[in-house]
């Protein structure tokens, strides 16, 4: 049942994510001097994937900066996915900002609405959810995305700080002033880091945006066509199992492989 934040994503807060998945890419991205065409080599990807992925849901994880929203939003223009992004969730269904809800309700609240809007996308599938920085620390959120995939997108801490400079208000998890340089911000940065990244481990796929890359040059599309790589990885691993399954016979060199006293 659902808690007594009553949050709900029938009506209204659900049909304003479900928006025309044809949306030109440069409408989807937000800022920053990045490619926004979307290549042939992404979209034939993601076509080829379709079929394969049987509607499992796709949930980004990774730090605040590692650029899950734009990615998220290529992503599923070109799977044809329904995109939704949880701390816009919140944001739409309580009318408050996220920095709002920290100010006037505190983070432990903040945490239980994002779960909530976890368990309430659970059910869905062709989904992609750009999650909180946060959603790693609770377990129910695991068990919600464990419907579907999960991809942690590794941003180094040096990356991150470039990107988050002068958003700090935006950002209510640093609690720094706006005028903190770059190195106390990349210190909250790697403590913040440290503490989750045995939590972003669990994740299905990692795609690492370490390669020596300096900020803003890491285009989200080069970084949605990894994503698909991996994942199109990660099925093929899965079918040559399936395969293996199915063309095990029972012979004798099968059967010497069990200690048959053990099973008397």
């Amino acid at each position: 049942g659902e808690r007594g934040s009553g949050l709900s994503l029938r009506g209204p807060a659900l049909n304003r994510r479900r928006p025309d998945m044809r949306v030109a890419a440069e409408e989807e991205l937000r800022g920053g001097p990045v490619d926004t065409s979307l290549p042939d080599r992404v979209l034939q990807l993601a076509q080829s994937l379709g079929p394969r992925l049987k509607g499992s849901g796709i949930y980004l994880v990774g730090m605040m900066g590692s650029g899950k929203t734009n990615v998220g939003r290529i992503l599923h223009n070109s799977l044809q996915y329904t995109f939704f992004d949880t701390d816009e969730l919140v944001e739409t269904i309580t009318g408050k900002s996220v920095s709002e809800i920290f100010q006037d309700d505190g983070e432990a609240s903040f945490r239980l609405m994002e779960e909530e809007v976890l368990q309430q996308l659970k059910p869905y599938t062709r989904i992609l959810v750009a999650t909180g920085g946060g959603v790693v620390t609770s377990l129910k959120n695991w068990d919600a995305m464990r419907n579907g995939l999960v991809v942690w997108l590794d941003a180094p801490t040096s990356l991150l700080a470039e990107r988050l400079d002068g958003q700090t208000a935006e950002r209510p998890l640093l609690d720094m002033p706006e005028d903190a340089s770059k190195e106390q911000l990349k210190a909250k940065l790697d403590e913040i880091s440290t503490e989750r990244r045995g939590m972003y481990n669990r994740a299905d796929i990692t795609v690492s945006l370490e390669d020596g890359y300096e900020a803003g040059a890491i285009s989200p599309v080069k970084v949605a066509y990894r994503v698909l790589k991996e994942i199109e990885a990660v099925i093929d691993a899965k079918d040559a199992r399936d395969e293996e399954r199915k063309n095990f016979t029972i012979n004798q060199d099968n059967i010497n492989k069990f200690d048959m006293d053990s099973l008397k």
